[in-house]
């Protein structure tokens, strides 16, 4: 062993114990971290408004009373200047914390995003986002000098579990008055007219005050319109009169409900006219990219360092680089969209008001396009760490076109291009561990292209793999296999049982009846698997160790220890010479041995493996990765069979109660944890925890597997052996 783990091997157990990287660092000192965007140097106005939250963030704000001193939410319509109001909150007072980070917070997976990309920078390595994020909550409880900057929070619900703790501060920008409940609610009016005619002067020089003071009436000092006018002006040299006229002469807009809009008509004819200009002076096409964009989400679209970056992948469309970067320019400069922090953004209320007024029948081939567009961003492959952060960007959008896909008229087929998106989209889902979010868009796919392309179509068949793979990750293994099942037999039948593709949904339906409990029907379809990818692909292949991997996994479950030992052996070295030592196969190949050796007796060669397995993962995946507790929890049952009931017992109970706080008490990990502490409790002779432990994991084992699914049965047996208390 001491090839494989040298000195890991001999690291103390108890040294295990998971915590944070800085767990050791003063408890109000960070190192200094800054992710926020831009600073608006057009920035105008606002005193009062700064000096209020401010003061609120210290707890001197008289009105607005909010028992957590530390959180403060901006309320108020689209359109108001709520967002950077925060910007230009953050940036002024950037050097009073440690930490400063901003989390576009109207989309579920861009808060993920944002926020495991916070946790990856303080040096934690859980994994999976979700798991991410629990680390990140702890670490910040333990500070004080961070800011958190939630924009445009208007789903509290769905965002619940995503607040920080208390200790550091949180600026909250949001529509919803609900919102203002969250620590000192401040609400957002329109400008005062001076801060309306100074914006406008910064944005367009050569504008006198008088011109200035029209304008902003016109347009009701909303400050989004105020922003508009003054890059249009800037941009045209209009004559003030002449702008006037043409706001006068825009038609309304109907079948948009918005209370902006109600409140401020104006708004309505300052977009129209800016894009009417950006069709006289760019041309038709820079107006079909942005009617494009507006069936986007007013998400970031990543674009690169400068606007022109876009030209290759918008000329796809556009007809030549040349014209696509004059378009994205000249969106732009008449403020239609903000280039920024490499992405391109257009305002929510833009967005909203250039797709309604834009013609019912011209929907679906509009719609069709944006697929198409976004289809030109190139990304890197979903199972890489390195590319989530663009992914987490480009979700917002997938998800904006699969829903207004449905009330589309007629027979519209996704874009090719955008079909082999979403599928990507859907397996970063899977790696990064938004199981729950990857299900959504999977059956919304499966449903919508079977409907379109057919239930045999590869798409429709791959989408539907995707979907029982992240149904299997929440543990609904019953809903997995029906769907595995089906996607199976018509790959079969249309791609051939020898076909990759097929040879995948086997071994994937043949997991599904592996955890329901029919390990022989999992053994035959991994056999039959293993055969064909030996005769197809020979015994390296990393296809063909991975199904005989699969295949000594039942046998272990059938109780055919030796033969899943030396199944597994095998595939372990292999592994090691074709994949390297520390491959996460490779780690997976040792994990098993470690099991098999285990259960053969081999108890302290399974140890040291185990040992080094959990070092391995816990660099590599950090302290609350799913692999990293599997192996923390395989070590307790060793150490239980090696008589070491105390520390198996830690080391189970620590597991277990994170599992709990990770996956929910229901999950099957959570409930193997549950049934390995009992048997320690119970050897230990606290024979009354021991028997309700058991008890409460035989009643969950029941109701979630069902009466005769081997765990279940193992619960049972193992509540009847528990001794009666003395």
């Amino acid at each position: 062993m001491a090839a494989i783990g040298g000195g890991v091997v001999a690291e103390r157990i108890d040294h295990l114990h998971l915590v944070s990287p800085h767990a050791h660092e003063p408890a109000t000192r960070l190192r200094p971290i800054r992710a926020l965007p831009s600073r608006n140097q057009a920035f105008t106005g606002r005193a009062a408004l700064l000096e209020r939250v401010a003061a609120s963030m210290q707890g001197s704000e008289e009105d607005g009373h909010s028992d957590d001193p530390g959180v403060v939410s901006l309320i108020g319509m689209g359109g108001i200047g709520k967002t950077q109001l925060a910007l230009e909150y953050a940036h002024r007072h950037a050097h009073d914390y440690g930490l400063v980070w901003w989390v576009g917070a109207d989309q579920l997976a861009a808060v993920m995003a944002s926020l495991t990309a916070l946790a990856s920078q303080l040096g934690l390595t859980a994994g999976q986002p979700s798991l991410l994020i629990r680390a990140l909550w702890v670490e910040l409880s333990a500070r004080s000098d961070w800011l958190l900057v939630y924009d445009n929070l208007d789903d509290l619900g769905a965002m619940n579990d995503l607040l920080p703790p208390s200790g550091g501060k949180l600026l909250i920008t949001g529509r919803d008055p609900r919102i203002g409940r969250i620590g000192t609610r401040i609400d957002v009016p329109e400008f005062e007219r001076d801060e309306s005619i100074s914006l406008l002067s910064r944005r367009c020089p050569t504008l006198s005050p008088e011109d200035a003071d029209r304008v902003a009436a016109a347009v009701g000092d909303l400050p989004l319109s105020v922003e508009q006018v003054g890059c249009f002006l800037d941009e045209t040299r209009l004559e003030t009169s002449d702008y006037l006229r043409l706001l006068e002469s825009q038609p309304t807009a109907s079948g948009l409900d918005d209370r902006t809009v109600s409140a401020h008509p104006g708004l309505v004819s300052v977009v129209a006219t800016s894009r009417d200009r950006l069709m006289a002076t760019a041309g038709p096409t820079a107006a079909t990219l942005l009617d494009r964009l507006a069936f986007l989400a007013p998400e970031p679209i990543p674009l690169g360092s400068d606007p022109a970056v876009a030209a290759p992948r918008f000329g796809v469309q556009l007809g030549d680089t040349a014209t696509a970067a004059l378009a994205v320019r000249k969106i732009v400069t008449l403020g239609l969209a903000r280039h920024a922090d490499n992405a391109l953004q257009m305002h929510r209320l833009v967005h909203a008001l250039l797709r309604a007024r834009l013609p019912r029948e011209e929907h679906e081939v509009t719609h069709h396009a944006a697929e198409e567009l976004l289809a030109t961003i190139t990304l890197g492959d979903p199972d890489t760490p390195e590319t989530w952060p663009e992914y987490g960007m480009i979700v917002p959008h997938v998800r904006e076109l699969l829903s207004s896909a449905a009330s589309l008229p007629g027979p519209q087929l996704d874009a090719e291009g955008f079909r082999a998106l979403v599928l990507k989209v859907q397996r970063y889902l899977y790696f990064s561990g938004q199981s729950r979010s990857a299900v959504d868009i999977c059956r919304i796919t499966r449903e919508s292209w079977t409907d379109r392309l057919g239930p045999d179509h590869p798409d429709t068949l791959h989408s539907g793999y995707n979907l029982a793979s992240n149904l299997f990750e929440l543990g609904e293994y019953a809903q997995a296999r029906e769907v595995d099942q089906d996607v199976w037999h018509r790959r079969c039948s249309v791609l051939g049982m020898d076909h990759p593709d097929t040879i995948r949904s086997a071994h994937q339906l043949a997991a599904d009846l592996c955890d329901l409990g029919d390990f022989a029907g999992a053994r035959a379809l991994d056999e039959e698997g293993w055969r064909h990818h030996r005769r197809l692909l020979g015994e390296d292949h990393p296809d063909t160790l991975q199904s005989a991997h699969y295949l000594g996994s039942d046998l272990y479950e059938l109780g055919e220890r030796e033969k899943a030992r030396d199944i597994n052996e095998d595939v372990w070295q292999r592994r090691r010479r074709v994949l390297g030592e520390t491959h996460p196969d490779t780690l997976h190949s040792a994990h098993h041995l470690a099991s098999d050796l285990c259960d053969l007796g081999e108890l302290e060669r399974a140890r040291e493996l185990e040992l080094w397995v959990l070092g391995q993962r816990r660099e590599r995946l950090g302290a609350d990765h799913p692999d990293t507790l599997r192996s923390r929890h395989y070590l307790a049952i060793t150490l239980h069979r090696m008589g070491d009931y105390a520390q198996a017992r830690t080391l189970n109970e620590e597991v277990w109660n994170r599992r709990r706080q990770l996956h929910g008490d229901d999950h099957p990990d959570t409930l193997r944890s549950a049934y390995s502490l009992a048997d320690d409790l119970s050897a230990l002779e606290e024979y009354a925890r021991a028997r309700e432990l058991h008890q409460d994991t035989w009643e969950r084992r029941r109701r979630v597997l069902g009466e005769n699914h081997p765990d279940t049965r193992r619960s049972a047996q193992a509540l009847a052996e528990v001794p009666s208390a003395p």
